[in-house]
């Protein structure tokens, strides 16, 4: 009697302590979408970065401790009518009202190409697509904008700006892809997770929270970031990423990588503890097929067509993008004198931390910035690595993956040079398939 008191009482401990963790992740990942949302600088300019930083990084590391000496089940259940039915339900929905915001916006915000107002970053993929349909080469500096003169070389990796040629064919607004970009983004999710589960509780939860994610983004949109960006596209391909990271398809996998690597530098790093742990768990020819699809998409779209032509274009488009970076250390042309410059107080970043006791020009601020920046993704990837090589045999890779994924873009983000709104959407969505596998923690077993 005393030693099934005992265990029960371990059982009901360990119990407990599991959902904590639990609900404690699901906390946080609310905490840093409320912070990029609704609650923008509520904790003050100083308080709100550390806030989401610690945010992010709790959601990441947690979800690696909850997982750590776990063995994860992800049973695929018939994926019968009912569940198709509750995803075209729940998406005709979320398309239909988040559509009808993001209409407005379009509506009420046009875009000019040619004469671009408040941001110059639809205009530039435009401008872009225009000179590849053209039969121009791209990649050169833009002189099209009368009002501006030639100053700017373009910074767009070709997958940035080349599903752009859908709307521009058929002539509706940009916007509107990166919309649908996400959207598939959605979909995918639904059909890797839903099968996962048999309670239709967690089947709502899931079906739910994407759709309010981003009407939470498009309803609080006081940074523009539907105005002004097509950065739901780059969501949307990193939440393909993050799902395809349960994929067994090598193809899939070599896609969705090179979906992220080619659009944005975000993920460049993150790249090689991918096919370290893939190396360590999966056969080596799985390793070279995803590889080989990866290296053949970047010949593809962006060594043959483009770098080949011009080999300086990255290096161009990389310097550019360093010196206008320096705007987020001067105060814009309206702010008073005396105050902090705008770009780095809106509540997320550390770069006002490094306006605040840096000494120095803005070039001297930028630089420790940067220099900071890299060298904290590099200590990421690296303690990842070995991280992963001591407890390979007690963690899932795929769940390593996902978790490492997170706290490398929670880094790479609230570091970023210039702190805009719309860069931090990956970081947010990338949470979904985390939370997806969190909600089937009934069906995780204890490895003996």
């Amino acid at each position: 009697m005393i030693n099934t008191h005992t265990h029960t009482h371990t059982h009901t401990h360990t119990h407990f302590r599991s959902n904590l963790i639990v609900f404690s992740i699901l906390f946080f990942c609310f905490l840093e979408l409320w912070l990029l949302s609704y609650g923008r600088k509520q904790f003050g300019i100083m308080w709100s970065p550390i806030i989401l930083l610690f945010s992010g990084l709790i959601v990441g590391i947690g979800f690696l401790k909850f997982f750590n000496g776990k063995e994860i089940e992800l049973p695929h259940h018939k994926f019968d009518s009912k569940r198709r039915g509750a995803i075209f339900l729940f998406t005709f929905f979320g398309v239909w009202k988040c559509g009808d915001m993001l209409r407005t916006i379009i509506r009420d915000f046009p875009l000019d190409f040619h004469y671009p107002v408040d941001s110059d970053g639809i205009p530039q993929i435009g401008i872009m697509v225009e000179r590849f349909l053209n039969g121009v080469f791209p990649y050169s500096i833009i002189t099209e904008w009368p009002d501006l003169g030639p100053y700017l070389f373009p910074t767009y990796l070709p997958l940035t700006w080349m599903p752009f040629i859908i709307p521009d064919v058929f002539g509706f607004d940009y916007r509107w892809m990166g919309f649908a970009i996400l959207i598939i983004g959605f979909l995918y999710f639904f059909y890797k997770v839903i099968p996962w589960n048999r309670s239709w509780g967690n089947i709502s939860i899931l079906l739910l929270l994407p759709y309010l994610f981003l009407y939470l983004f498009i309803k609080d949109d006081t940074q523009a970031v539907f105005q002004f960006s097509v950065e739901t596209m780059i969501a949307g391909y990193y939440l393909i990423l993050a799902t395809t990271l349960f994929s067994k398809s090598n193809l899939v996998r070599g896609i969705a990588l090179l979906l992220c690597v080619l659009s944005r530098y975000s993920v460049v790093l993150w790249v090689p503890l991918f096919f370290f742990v893939i190396l360590l768990k999966e056969k080596k020819t799985n390793l070279f097929q995803i590889g080989g699809w990866l290296t053949l998409g970047i010949l593809g779209f962006y060594v043959i067509p483009f770098l080949s032509q011009d080999p300086t274009i990255f290096k161009q488009g990389y310097d550019y993008h360093t010196q206008a970076a320096e705007i987020s250390f001067i105060p814009l042309p309206w702010q008073k004198i005396g105050e902090l410059p705008a770009l780095i107080t809106n509540g997320f970043g550390m770069a006002i931390y490094f306006d605040q006791f840096i000494e120095g020009s803005p070039a001297d601020k930028l630089w420790a910035l940067k220099t900071t920046h890299l060298a904290l993704l590099c200590f990421t990837v690296s303690c990842s690595m070995i991280i992963f090589y001591k407890i390979k045999d007690k963690i899932d890779f795929r769940i390593f993956l996902l978790g490492s994924l997170k706290v490398y873009l929670v880094i790479f983000y609230n570091f970023i040079q210039i702190p805009f709104c719309y860069l931090f959407l990956p970081m947010v969505f990338i949470s979904l398939p985390m939370i997806g596998l969190l909600l089937t923690q009934m069906r995780i077993k204890e490895r003996n």
